[in-house]
């Protein structure tokens, strides 16, 4: 945690302002002084915190995010660099359509599993604030790589429905892949629009509703069963299926005239993206493995009508950009109207109007 985001952040409880209270250990960096290890403390309702690795945690790890937490620690590479970064800039870009460079600008990206957004978001050349639910913000950290990108990266773990940051701080938001995880969907999104400066963009993905596609889809046939089961023991199952399907689909391919046919009765996608890309057997096993995980292991999987994602928008007070489908089924672009309202909301203090001239780059 950077030093001068002590006199950011607020308490997720009661708003107030946070102090150190104590600092266990810090390291003089590049870009300024990281506590690595401390204890926050509100001024109001006098509840503390911990800085655990750098990170600030104003919730525990145990939560119904846990399962995403291990996914997310496993697999922390998985979906970041080569390939699969041009993928996530691709899916970005398109939901998003934001510009390429937006120095100067200030971000918060809700739920950001491993940060296979984050980098994207960082290269922007934008201050960013990343925040989960679970301890996946270890993998997220871990997969910021450059000094420049690190200064700009203010990574804390926290619930999107107590984020521990001042009201109308972002010029931008973005949660993608995530509100449908979520227990309340649209007390989940409500939540993330007033921190967003006026004239501020908030952008979200979010899986569709189909019901009749859903009867048949496997994943919510299977989701009931395997939900429950600890995210280590599910992990090992189908890591261990997932292979052996693999080898055995492999297998199958190999018989001559009629194994590229025979082999589709094992139901684990393609053996080959070639010529588009190339992945070893190996690379292929993980990001399967993944794929199953992602499916089963979620608490909570609410895909969304476009007609209630746009109701929420207007009780939200949003100009409505776009709302259509995509890459994870629902993209919403909303802008908050630039005239700020004469009423201040009650949870809200004057104190959180926020000074952010010493977070743009220089």
């Amino acid at each position: 945690m950077k030093l001068t985001d002590v006199d950011i952040f607020r308490c997720p409880s009661c708003r107030g302002r946070i102090t150190l209270k104590q600092t266990e250990q810090s390291e003089e960096r590049s870009y300024g002084t990281e506590i690595i290890t401390g204890k926050l403390a509100c001024t109001g309702c006098k509840t503390e915190y911990r800085i655990i690795n750098s990170i600030p945690r104003f919730v525990d790890s145990d939560n119904y995010a846990g399962s995403f937490g291990y996914q997310w620690n496993a697999f922390a590479r998985t979906q970041v660099g080569g390939i699969q970064t041009v993928w996530s800039k691709e899916r970005f870009d398109v939901t998003t359509k934001w510009p390429d460079h937006l120095k100067g600008e200030v971000i918060l990206e809700a739920g950001c599993g491993a940060g296979r957004f984050s980098g994207i978001a960082l290269s922007t050349g934008a201050e960013v604030y990343s925040f989960d639910l679970s301890n996946a913000i270890d993998a997220a950290v871990s997969n910021i790589q450059t000094d420049d990108e690190k200064r700009r990266h203010h990574p804390f773990q926290a619930s999107i429905y107590e984020i521990a940051l001042p009201h109308e701080m972002f010029d931008k938001v973005f949660c993608m892949g995530v509100l449908q995880h979520t227990p309340d969907v649209k007390k989940s999104y409500l939540s993330l629009i007033p921190f967003l400066k006026p004239g501020g963009e908030i952008v979200i993905d979010c899986y569709l509703s189909q019901p009749i596609k859903h009867i048949f889809n496997l994943k919510y046939l299977l989701r009931p069963f395997f939900k429950w089961w600890k995210p280590q023991t599910l992990f090992n199952f189908w890591s261990r299926v997932i292979s052996m399907a693999f080898d055995m689909k492999m297998s199958l391919s190999k018989i001559p005239g009629i194994g590229r046919f025979v082999c589709e009765i094992v139901p684990i996608g393609r053996l080959s993206y070639e010529p588009e890309m190339k992945f070893t057997p190996d690379q292929l096993k993980e990001i399967k493995t993944l794929s199953v995980f992602d499916m089963l292991s979620p608490m909570y999987d609410q895909p969304q009508k476009i007609s209630t994602f746009r109701s929420w928008m207007v009780e939200g007070d949003l100009e409505i950009l776009e709302i259509t489908t995509g890459f994870n089924g629902i993209n919403a672009r909303g802008r908050k109207p630039a005239q700020k309202s004469t009423e201040i909301a009650p949870e809200r203090k004057q104190d959180e109007v926020l000074d952010l001239s010493g977070l743009q780059t220089n």
